[in-house]
């Protein structure tokens, strides 16, 4: 629980990268608990998950003309990096731990690491996922696994995966100045100490209103739900091909877009079944559909079972999607269990609360 009384009030940063939202939730789980903590990104999220402050920064348009003459990297990037070292010097005193989620730090070099140690800061690191991973390691060559599926050429090349020997110095320069990692055995191929990492936990906000088992008494179509942020990566031709033989058995409403945060959050709350994917076991998305009620379909690598034993979540390969989901849909009490075992489970494991103390404890621990 939380130390002293008297104890000045945590203050954290964290940013400025926001993927999946995490640095929106875990500022916002710090400060229902406590901390004095505020989110940080260099660009508004895709997908709409809002941070408490956005520092952007130009981006390169494809303009030609006298356009051209200050829309081109010669002039942004100097610009970019100049609001960069005036943003960091601005925040510098102002907060005790600097939690990023990576590989964004401050600045691209992550010079602003040395300093931040210099001026005695904590530093935290959530890694998320591709760029933190050993794409050569076991546990993402497997059959199925993340690397395994990558083709994408434009996210490997951000995430220096065509290029191991730099990826893993850059993970070893986080490392060296981390005083808290938190991650999963699938992320912490190129950590020297993989031992002394944190798990990865994540959150989410509770439905708006309380979620009814009567939609699984309801004798209307089952309603299937996926949402591929990357058609390849999420599986989504296995999904489709799945359903589309399904519905000549079964009376299924499927919904497969791309949709901002909020939409997918109030979609979920109707949903009867989720698909997440089948390559890199649970994320946000996943949480997001246990925390409404949902059976959550989405392939659990055995490290992952291991990891995380009382997941409510229905795992399957995806050769074998269509059978998996012909069972659920032929006992809709059984899916109603299920759903009802997400619920539990997300309230006892990914509330705000519940994560922000989890941190909070581990922080509390070196903070003075």
């Amino acid at each position: 629980m939380h130390k002293s009384k008297n104890k000045r009030k945590l203050r954290v940063f964290v940013g400025p990268g926001n993927t999946a939202g995490n640095a929106h939730y875990i500022a916002r789980s710090l400060r229902m608990v406590g901390a004095k903590a505020r989110s940080y990104a260099y660009e508004k999220h895709v997908f709409g998950y809002p941070t408490d402050r956005v520092v952007l920064q130009f981006r390169s348009l494809k303009k030609k003309g006298p356009v051209k003459l200050v829309n081109n990297r010669f002039v942004l990037h100097p610009l970019n990096a100049l609001i960069r070292v005036v943003f960091f010097v601005s925040v510098l005193f102002r907060y005790d731990l600097f939690y990023f989620i990576s590989p964004i730090t401050f600045f691209e070099n992550h010079a602003d690491l040395g300093i931040l140690r210099f001026f005695g800061k904590k530093v935290a690191f959530f890694f998320p996922g591709c760029a933190e991973k050993n794409p050569y390691d076991e546990l993402n060559m497997m059959k199925y696994s993340f690397c395994w599926y990558c083709t994408d050429t434009k996210k490997q090349t951000f995430c220096l995966c065509n290029q191991p020997d730099k990826k893993k110095a850059r993970i070893r320069k986080f490392e060296k100045h981390a005083d808290y990692i938190f991650s999963r055995p699938s992320t912490s191929g190129y950590l020297k100490y993989p031992e002394k990492a944190w798990p990865m936990w994540l959150m989410t906000d509770p439905p708006k209103q309380p979620v009814s088992m009567d939609k699984f008494r309801n004798p209307s179509a089952v309603r299937i739900m996926h949402f591929p942020s990357h058609r390849e990566l999420k599986g989504t031709k296995y999904v489709e091909e799945a359903i589309t033989h399904l519905k000549d058995k079964y009376e299924i409403e499927y919904t497969c877009r791309r949709m901002t945060n909020q939409e997918v959050l109030k979609n979920l709350e109707s949903a009867h079944v989720l698909i997440d994917q089948f390559t890199h076991t649970f994320g946000l998305l996943s949480v997001e559909g246990l925390s409404r009620g949902c059976v959550v379909v989405c392939r659990l690598e055995e490290w992952a079972r291991k990891s995380y034993p009382d997941l409510p979540v229905v795992s399957c390969n995806p050769e074998d999607l269509e059978e998996t989901l012909a069972e659920l849909l032929k006992d809709r009490q059984r899916m109603a269990e299920i759903a009802q075992k997400s619920m539990d489970w997300y309230r006892k494991n990914a509330t705000l609360e519940v994560v922000g103390n989890r941190m909070l404890n581990i922080f509390s621990d070196n903070h003075s």
